[in-house]
Order: C-alpha cells, then structure tokens, then sequence
C-alpha cells in the first residue's frame, strides 16, 4: 500500500508542475503582447513626429528665402531646413530599430508551447506584426529617399548657375516625392488597425486563462 501511495502522489504531481509552468508562460506571454502594445504606440508616436516636423520646413524655407537673398546659408547648411531634415534622419533611424523589438517580443510568442491558448491568435498576430514591420520599413525607405532629394535640391539652388527654372521643376519633383508616400502612410494605418485587433485578441485570452488559474 505505501509503494501505491507514493506511485499515486508522483502523478498527481505532474499534471500540478505543468499547470504552474503554463500559468508562468501565460505570463510570458501578457508581458510580451505589452511590450508590443507599447512599441506600436512609440512608433506612431514617432511617425507622428516626422509629420509634425516636416509640416515646419515649409516656413523654415520661406523664412530662409526671405532673409537670405544670396542663400549663403543653404551654400554652407546653417539654414534651418537642413536641421529639419537632420532631425527627420534621425526620427527614421529610431523607427528603423522598430523591427528589433518587435522581433524580441514575436520571439517569446512563437516560443509558447502550451495548451491554453489558441495558436491561430498568436500566428495571426505575428503574421499582422510582420506586415507593419515590412511595409514600416518600405516607408522609411522610400522617405530617406526623399530627404537626399531635399538636400539635393536646397544644394542645387543654391549655385551661382542655378535658374528659376531648377528652382520650379525640383519644388514640383519634392512635391512628387512626398505624394508618393501617402499610400505607404495609410497602408502604415491599416497595419496598425489589424494589428491593434489581433492583440487585442490574444491579450484577452491570456487574461481570461490568467484569471481562471488564479
């Protein structure tokens, strides 16, 4: 009867060590779909910043046209759009380190080998993470493009040689460029929309596992 007694706690305390190993992933897990939820809210707050940045280098421009006939400062970079596009540069380096931290957090959801939660909600929510960080780094991308083009442009009209002509085609080729990004922007959004959703998703089921384990 002792050997059964012993033989019977030994299995009963296989199914009590899995469950508290699963209660710590599921813990894992909230604290990684967190950290997503607060990346994805940095990175709009970033994109925001980099609209809110360029919409001033229309005045910094005008100011720099108004106050500078010869337009020495654009000769030697002192004027102030050359500090707007240094401060966009660098808005687009932080939101290039984006993909690193949400490969970190996607790493500890893929890791999940438990029971409790549906893995179609983890995959859907790393496929939506997937996406945002490709398009994401399409848009940076493309928008790094357009600031060469800007400094291009303020170097070029700056010259002794250059007309009014050079003046008008490369206002209408920045203009161009900048509408070209409007549908990566929105795309940006839609990702954002989806991704919000799917972890939305996951996040309540790991609350409600986290809540009937307690």
């Amino acid at each position: 009867m002792t050997n059964k007694r012993w033989a019977l706690l030994s299995l009963t305390a296989i199914p009590l060590f899995l469950a508290g190993c699963d209660s710590e992933n599921l813990e894992g897990m909230q604290e990684a779909t967190n950290e997503i939820e607060r990346i994805s809210d940095e990175t709009v707050t970033e994109l925001n910043k980099l609209s809110e940045t360029e919409t001033d280098l229309q005045a910094q421009f005008s100011e720099t046209l108004e106050t500078d006939e010869e337009l020495k400062t654009l000769k030697d970079e002192s004027s102030p759009v050359f500090e707007n596009i240094t401060a966009r540069e660098d808005l687009l380096n932080d939101l290039q380190s984006v993909q690193e931290d949400f490969q970190a957090q996607q790493d500890i959801l893929t890791s999940y080998e438990g029971e409790l939660l549906d893995p179609s909600e983890i995959k859907e929510l790393n496929d939506a993470v997937d996406t945002f960080e490709s398009d994401l780094v399409n848009y940076t991308e493309s928008y790094k493009d357009s600031l060469a083009s800007e400094r291009e442009f303020f170097a070029e009209i700056s010259n002794d040689d250059a007309t009014y002509e050079d003046f008008v085609n490369g206002i209408k080729s920045l203009n161009e460029e900048r509408e070209s990004l409007s549908d990566p922007l929105m795309t940006l959004d839609e990702d954002l929309v989806t991704m919000d959703e799917r972890l939305s998703t996951l996040q309540s089921s790991i609350e409600t596992e986290l809540t009937e384990n307690e």
